[in-house]
């Protein structure tokens, strides 16, 4: 729901700001909502994984992706529409599996996950193919 939300308003917002005042005040917005967790939760800030260089790898990748898929998406709302972009996004199902059995050596693959990920493509390509015409 809030990513509906965000796309909808991201792509009036980028007609009124440019790409990186809006990632820097998303940047802040993260900040002022981790503070919130460590305050009003207790939860500690703990940097713990910086001792072994395969957990900081994985951690970095894990923090830099979305950072990057969010760039890339406010590129292509910027371009084209948030209806476009959000229909290209929803692809992510399938590379989060193929990601998941190159990295991680995902063994639970099976015809139920591959059909899924069959249906979410040819959704999203028929909406864009219906959206183009």
């Amino acid at each position: 729901m809030f990513y509906g939300l965000a796309f909808a308003f991201t792509e009036k917002a980028l007609k009124l700001v440019d790409i990186s005042t809006y990632l820097i005040l998303g940047a802040l917005a993260g900040v002022a909502m981790a503070s919130s967790l460590v305050v009003l939760r207790g939860q500690p800030l703990s940097f713990d994984f910086i001792n072994s260089t395969k957990s900081l790898a994985i951690v970095a990748v894990a923090v830099l992706a979305p950072s990057l898929g969010w760039l890339f998406t406010m590129f292509a709302i910027k371009t084209t529409s948030a209806s476009y972009a959000a229909f290209a996004e929803i692809s992510y199902p399938l590379f989060t599996v193929l990601f998941l059995a190159l990295f991680f050596g995902l063994r639970s693959l099976d015809w139920t996950i591959l059909l899924g990920g069959i249906l979410i493509m040819s959704g999203s390509f028929l909406m864009i193919w219906g959206q183009s015409r």
